[in-house]
């Protein structure tokens, strides 16, 4: 009989303590079990509800807690992180189920503390009360703005000090109360094999909720589709996934048929094949990532969606390609970055201190004055990232224009989940009026 709580602790262990991408982990989990659908909502659920959490979480346990926070065992932690989370965040019904089942699971992996664990869970458990102030505590004893923000939303002190750098305190809460919330899927109807109406035809017979945010594009949001990659009509590369901030970086960039493009940080290669789309599979499109690994996934892409105008190339973006100068009609850049635009996606970042975060800029810097060479005189150029911020976004844009008189800037917008309902994102667009 599968166990869902062993299966959850051990990919949180996986991502918490062994530093593993929570989606990679829960795909690869997926792969080797046999769940039904229900079963893998109710693991994801828990795992990116515990992942996006945890500073809430602890606050609770430190105070039912008789030892001292840091005398805790790792396993233990994560067993109470995991208990807490379902008795304050689901359903009051399961708090009996919850102590009981996660005590189970204390005695597998750390016996030792079974009945420490029993003791914090039933001394929780003990008043209705203790968890109605728990699932609506507004922490007004936490005095400090960058503290306040880090415990009731679960962030590293950078990513606290960082959004409250950039943006009031009220509209730091607006977004990372937005970032605890399931994103909603959107998918792009392929032109090369579909049209609008027949997309809306085949979601309706699904019986899918969903709604057309762009008819043109064929981009539809959805709040739930069962089983992505085993439907037949993705099957078919009648449509693709993607995040509609992911889409208006393309949008931007507007690649038009016959065109050179070059997509300097291509994988996994939404992009590329969303160009290739636009481009009616006309004209040529250079695909280039440092991961070979991830570019296999373009090219299996571009097999299902029946586009062959996409040339893959394994490159490091910041070593400069002499053979690609003034080559290119339009380049898209679409950096490394630190991802805080994404913490609902990959709830992991949440918890990073980006002690790296200037190499991070450096690199930045790098790729987008390479791919600024490789483009022709009246190219477009549009540079983006999926982090918030000025660091990795304005100020790199504001730093590359001073040194590069020969660049207008055309348009730069930064677009957030509580506004635009799409993942944190920046797009920055500019032309080159002229060769150095």
């Amino acid at each position: 009989m599968i166990n869902a709580r062993r299966i959850i602790y051990k990919i949180l262990y996986d991502v918490k303590y062994d530093k593993k991408y929570s989606n990679i982990t829960i795909n690869e989990t997926f792969k080797n079990i046999d769940l039904d659908y229900e079963m893998r909502g109710f693991i994801t659920y828990i795992v990116y509800g515990v992942l996006s959490n945890i500073n809430y979480l602890d606050y609770f346990i430190k105070q039912y807690s008789d030892i001292a926070f840091s005398k805790i065992s790792k396993k233990a932690k994560l067993i109470l992180e995991m208990a807490f989370f379902e008795i304050i965040f689901m359903n009051s019904s399961v708090n009996y189920a919850s102590v009981n089942e996660n005590v189970k699971l204390v005695k597998k992996y750390d016996n030792r503390a079974k009945s420490f664990v029993n003791a914090v869970l039933r001394k929780f458990t003990s008043d209705e009360n203790n968890i109605n102030i728990a699932k609506n505590y507004e922490f007004s004893d936490v005095k400090e703005d960058v503290k306040y923000i880090l415990t009731r939303y679960s962030v590293s002190e950078y990513i606290a000090q960082r959004l409250l750098d950039n943006y009031k305190i009220e509209f730091t809460q607006e977004l990372l109360r937005s970032m605890a919330d399931t994103p909603d899927i959107f998918i792009r109807g392929n032109r090369l094999k579909t049209d609008i109406y027949d997309l809306k035809t085949n979601l309706q017979k699904l019986g899918n909720k969903f709604d057309i945010i762009d008819e043109e594009n064929m981009i539809v949001s959805l709040k739930n589709f069962k089983d992505i990659s085993k439907n037949d009509m993705y099957k078919k590369g009648l449509f693709s996934v993607q995040d509609y901030a992911s889409m208006k970086t393309v949008l931007v960039l507007s690649p038009k048929s016959y065109e050179d493009v070059l997509d300097i940080c291509a994988a996994p290669g939404g992009k590329s094949v969303f160009m290739a789309e636009l481009m009616e599979n006309k004209g040529s499109i250079t695909s280039l990532d440092i991961s070979s690994k991830k570019l296999k996934l373009l090219e299996e892409q571009t097999k299902r969606l029946g586009i062959d105008i996409i040339k893959t190339y394994v490159n490091d973006a910041t070593i400069y390609k002499s053979e690609y100068k003034n080559k290119f009609d339009k380049v898209l850049c679409d950096v490394p970055c630190s991802g805080i635009g994404i913490l609902r996606r990959k709830p992991e970042i949440r918890y990073k201190k980006f002690e790296d975060i200037q190499n991070i800029i450096d690199v930045q810097k790098q790729i987008l004055k390479n791919a600024s060479l490789y483009l022709k005189k009246d190219g477009i150029l549009v540079y983006s990232t999926c982090t918030l911020g000025k660091e990795e976004n304005s100020d790199v844009i504001s730093e590359f224009l001073d040194k590069n008189g020969n660049f207008e800037l055309l348009s730069q917008n930064e677009y957030y989940p509580h506004i635009d309902s799409t993942d944190g994102f920046f797009i920055c667009k500019m032309r080159k009026n002229g060769n150095d």
